[in-house]
């Protein structure tokens, strides 16, 4: 019980004391269970349905129509946390629309003790069952009323996010012909709408973030047994210090972040095998690190494992025909959350 009170106390201290530094704090969570046992270490090499919150210039990779989704019971059910999204070749680019929401309960409403206690002596009385009982302090009060709520009010978060990606290929020529190495830099920008409703208050707001990647092949530079990719990746996240509104000249601002990474993809001895290391950094909250690892056998089975600052993950996936299975495991210092998403390609 004590664990549940403080995880609620968290939550709503999230979205309320604390909302003016740690506003849209429900968008640090993660997409893609893929993404997360992998310690959130991305931004260089995404390529899947969860490109839109990693690095929209990824969803460029994305082939044909596909449907990703994801769903976890967080803190043994006291949250609830889904994604959904399609993403659409259009004209040699990508277009996608994803939604995200966070969803808490049940939430009890316990009253402004220190207002009850100014009033006077003789009001300070709670009846129950029939019994009346005065009090003196809070824990009088709480003794008598055993602590029960007024009521409940719940806590919900969600955004839209809607992103524009364009695969761009070029060769670039060092002046030798030795030299001439194929460059792949993808961009992407994604507009997010997001509302934030806390018991019978509400607030909005719109922000967008901007990406890029460079991928290029290494055994042209390097050494021609050396078959592996090299990439870098930037995301510029709320480059327009997204602000919330709540009414009545009351806004909460996201800071913007600058999440950059780098991986290497190196293809391994056996049919369609290969190793994939990767490694991200972010500012938003002060400098945190992701570092990530996964190792696919016949673009069909995946084990991965990672770290997102000082917890570690680790998760897998199965990809059987169109449809891609994945799951995470996240070791936080709150409790250990599950994660699982799909995507299937349905044209």
């Amino acid at each position: 019980m004590k664990r549940a009170a403080f995880i609620i106390a968290i939550l709503f201290m999230t979205s309320i004391s604390f909302a003016a530094k740690y506003a849209g704090e429900f968008l640090e969570i993660g997409v893609g269970a893929r993404a997360l046992s992998m310690g959130g270490a991305m931004t260089a090499h995404v390529d899947d349905g969860s490109a839109f919150y990693w690095n929209p210039a990824g969803a460029s990779y994305i082939s044909g129509v596909r449907v990703s989704g994801m769903y976890a019971d967080l803190w043994d059910g006291l949250a609830n946390y889904s994604a959904a999204g399609v993403s659409l070749p259009v004209t040699g680019s990508v277009f996608s629309i994803n939604w995200l929401r966070l969803g808490v309960p049940d939430i009890e409403m316990h009253p402004d003790y220190e207002e009850y206690l100014q009033r006077d002596p003789l009001l300070r009385y709670v009846v129950q069952d029939g019994d009346t009982t005065y009090y003196n302090s809070v824990q009088e009060y709480l003794l008598a009323t055993h602590g029960a709520p007024d009521g409940f009010f719940s806590d919900g978060e969600s955004a839209v996010f809607l992103t524009f990606s364009k695969p761009n290929s070029f060769t670039l020529d060092l002046g030798w012909s030795y030299f001439q190495v194929p460059m792949e830099m993808p961009i992407g920008a994604s507009v997010k709408i997001i509302n934030q409703k806390i018991g019978s208050t509400t607030g909005t707001g719109i922000g967008a973030d901007f990406g890029m990647q460079f991928r290029f092949p290494l055994d042209l530079i390097v050494h021609e047994k050396w078959k592996a990719k090299f990439a870098y990746g930037f995301t510029w996240q709320d480059a327009t210090r997204t602000a919330i509104d709540w009414g009545e000249s009351n806004k909460d601002a996201i800071p913007p972040n600058f999440r950059s990474g780098i991986s290497l993809r190196q293809k391994l001895p056996g049919k369609q095998n290969e190793i994939l290391f990767s490694y991200d950094t972010e500012k938003r909250w002060g400098r945190t690190r992701h570092l990530g690892v996964e190792y696919s056998m016949a673009n069909v089975l995946s084990l991965r494992g990672g770290y997102w600052g000082e917890d570690w993950t680790a998760g897998a996936g199965i990809s059987i025909w169109q449809a891609t299975v994945d799951y995470a495991y996240l070791s936080k210092e709150i409790g250990v959350t599950h994660r699982v998403s799909f995507s299937i390609r349905i044209r």
